[in-house]
């Protein structure tokens, strides 16, 4: 029985004793970053953190309680920066020690850094996982993807032929490669890099690539560059996913063996293509030129596409029940895109497809794979030696907007800028994409009080929650043992692959995690177990933006050096015009709407041809 369950029994046997308990990041604290616990019914007390030799280190009085609205429940938010001396600590309310270890060390988020980082090598596509690199999560070979077929929705007049799909990275706890959520998780890690270039430059993943004059996140992102580059058509648009006609089993890549396709060609998925392969033309053009200028050359051929087809948009076709990515709005997507591809070329074309739509009001959100104006924000923001003033400011104050919000959101007892609000599918991700717009503030003002509020999220990912869970597999005193995720399930190792960010609390899960839903408390409605996809699942685009915030306040904290706006002015890039052939989309969708149906909430999507079609919020078409 742990030490939480035995302090609620006593609490219980004799109500006139109030037994404190704690809650905090599992993994470790840096040594010169903030250091905050959240302890319950230890208003006033003291708190001593006591060394490994059991000598008090420091003391700090809880102060007054508040409520965290998420968790229905009021805590003690307990600060012991102070504490500055690496070392393993423990905490005591009286003579009961609460929490768990407290590990202080200079490079006690990199191990995390490189664990979510290296999720993306264990869900590499078309190659065998080795010993070497795998340890006891080797693997065979599986999805070679060198035999794609084509699905009729591709537009194809030939559906006999195929092609060579291969790498790329499996996108959640199925196999399928969906370009669109490649999109935003690709950017996220080039973003890593490209702000912390000393730190990730020496920082070795242990990948087959580790011994080449390449940084070993590079390596991994162009891994699935690769794959993105095969799924671009002759005409230049981009198919929207490669995947099986239905989901496979809980078993490994190399018992999936059902036929492949590419499936539908989307404007979405090609203005998110752009987006990555002209901010990989820059990045990539210190290594190697052809890659880098190949890329380059593959987003302007794509941006064609997209102006031409810009009601391009998908609509998963009847007989394939794979995830669809479906979006009716292309305009996020053309901002991102025209801005990597202007920062690249400088061109004014671009720049008029950037400007064709501005970063108003409305359009101040958080980035997630359906909704990337931060994206363009982050970039436009960083880069005022390329984009004018007007532009310039845009950017910042969507940034603002949101990390200004955040920071309100953070009067509570466990101080964290979450509520309930955030509670939905995926809502680690939501998080920690909090944590990167916070951490973009902080790059653009050097305020102290971002980097905080970022580190709370990752805090709070870690195990400073109701649940006392650390989010991420293989680390954290209290894991995650059942993600949804094929691998995991279809091998004969106990535990999950490590370096996996699940999904989390899901206030309304729809399925084996809804019995678990607490209305008043939804940061504990969740349920760690593989048949939860909707709080247990794992994601490419819910491990990147972890990956960014655990490295980048690592690298910043370490280093005490931050990321020079403006520091990155790129060679430009002469892409050329190309012909373009404009596709033939029968159905377009006019627009969507939210709907009661048959006792469900469905989308409801209006076709261009004036019929009328019904989605659930998977995506799947319903008859």
């Amino acid at each position: 029985m742990n030490m939480k369950k035995i302090l609620l029994i006593s609490a219980v046997a004799a109500p006139a004793i109030f037994a404190a308990t704690a809650y905090q990041n599992q993994v470790g604290f840096m040594t010169n970053g903030l250091k905050q616990i959240a302890v319950v019914d230890a208003a006033g007390k003291d708190v001593v953190f006591k060394d490994k030799d059991g000598n008090a280190a420091l003391t700090v009085k809880a102060p007054e309680a508040s409520m965290w609205k998420p968790a229905n429940e009021e805590a003690s938010l307990v600060d012991f920066s102070e504490l500055k001396t690496p070392g393993t600590y423990q905490a005591y309310v009286g003579d009961e020690a609460v929490g768990h270890p407290i590990v202080i060390a200079d490079n006690a988020l990199e191990d995390v850094t490189k664990a979510s980082i290296k999720f993306f090598y264990f869900q590499r596509s078309s190659t065998a996982l080795e010993e070497e690199y795998a340890g006891k999560y080797a693997r065979a070979m599986g999805t070679p993807d060198t035999a794609v077929m084509y699905h009729e929705s591709t537009g194809k007049e030939d559906l006999t032929g195929t092609f060579n799909g291969a790498k790329g990275w499996y996108d959640a706890g199925d196999y399928g490669k969906y370009v669109v959520n490649s999109g935003i998780s690709t950017y996220t890690l080039l973003q890593l890099y490209q702000q912390n270039k000393a730190y990730f430059d020496t920082l070795n993943l242990n990948i087959p690539e580790s011994k080449n004059n390449v940084p070993d996140l590079l390596d991994e992102i162009r891994w699935n560059i690769e794959w993105m580059l095969t799924m671009q058509d002759d005409d230049g648009g981009v198919f929207h996913k490669l995947t099986t006609k239905q989901f496979a089993g809980m078993v490994l890549p190399e018992k999936a063996t059902k036929q492949r396709y590419a499936i539908g060609k989307s404007v979405t998925a090609t203005w998110d293509f752009v987006g990555v392969t002209a901010l990989a033309a820059d990045i990539y053009k210190k290594y190697d030129k052809e890659f880098a200028e190949k890329c380059a050359k593959a987003a302007a051929d794509a941006r064609w596409w997209a102006r031409n087809n810009p009601y391009a948009f998908f609509t998963q076709p009847g007989d394939v029940g794979t995830g669809s990515y479906t979006d009716g709005n292309a305009v996020d997507e053309q901002i991102w895109g025209a801005t990597e591809l202007y920062r690249i070329s400088q061109k004014p074309e671009f720049l008029e497809d950037m400007h064709q739509f501005l970063l108003t009001k409305t359009r101040r959100k958080l980035q997630g794979w359906q909704t990337v104006y931060a994206l363009a924000a982050f970039t436009i923001a960083t880069n005022p030696q390329i984009f004018d003033e007007a532009d310039v400011d845009s950017a910042k104050i969507l940034i603002f907007t949101l990390a200004d919000s955040y920071i309100e959101q953070m009067n509570n007892g466990y101080g964290l800028a979450i509520d309930n609000s955030d509670f939905y599918w995926g809502s680690n991700s939501v998080v920690a994409n909090k944590g990167m717009v916070l951490v973009h503030a902080y790059i653009l003002t050097k305020e102290q009080k971002y980097l905080d509020a970022a580190q709370g999220i990752l805090d709070y990912l870690l195990g400073r929650n109701p649940l006392d869970l650390s989010y991420l597999t293989g680390w954290g005193v209290n894991q995650v043992m059942k993600p949804h995720h094929r691998p995991s399930q279809g091998d004969t190792v106990e535990a999950p692959v490590p370096g996996m960010l699940v999904g989390g609390p899901n206030s309304s899960a729809d399925d084996c995690a809804k019995k678990l839903i607490d209305k008043d408390a939804p940061a504990k409605s969740y349920y760690d177990n593989s048949c939860s996809y909707a709080t247990n699942e794992v994601a490419i685009n819910w491990n990147a933006p972890f990956a960014y915030l655990a490295g980048s306040l690592q690298a910043i904290t370490a280093t005490g050096k931050v990321y020079e706006i403006g520091s990155d002015t790129p060679e430009k890039y002469d892409v050329d015009k190309i012909p373009f052939v404009k596709a033939n989309f029968s159905k377009q969708a006019e627009g969507n709407r939210l709907v009661f149906k048959n006792g469900a909430v469905q989308v409801e999507r209006k076709m261009r041809d004036g019929t009328v079609r019904y989605f659930n919020l998977r995506g799947k078409n319903l008859k």
